[in-house]
């Protein structure tokens, strides 16, 4: 059998008991709403590698766009104080 969770953090478990108390439902279904649809979330999300093969296909995609115009130089967008123009 596993160990009861405990929730040590005053603020956390004064949240769960207002959220209790605002949906008329017991602390564990809060609490297992609550991390349900987080689990969910970072399910749909992926896995780290799967994120980071995104981030890869993106930064790709965008390197592959056509170059219009010059390139900005700090001139271009600060004044002599640094301040933006």
């Amino acid at each position: 059998m596993t160990k009861p969770i405990q929730i040590k953090k005053d603020d956390v478990a004064r949240d769960i008991r207002e959220l209790a108390a605002l949906t008329h439902c017991s602390i564990t279904d809060v609490v297992a709403k609550a991390v349900r649809a987080e689990l969910e979330r970072e399910r749909r999300r992926g896995s780290p590698e799967e994120r980071a093969k995104d981030v890869d296909r993106i930064i790709a995609e965008f390197r592959a766009l056509p170059k219009t115009g010059r390139t900005l130089t700090d001139d271009d967008l600060y004044d002599e104080y640094g301040l933006p123009k």
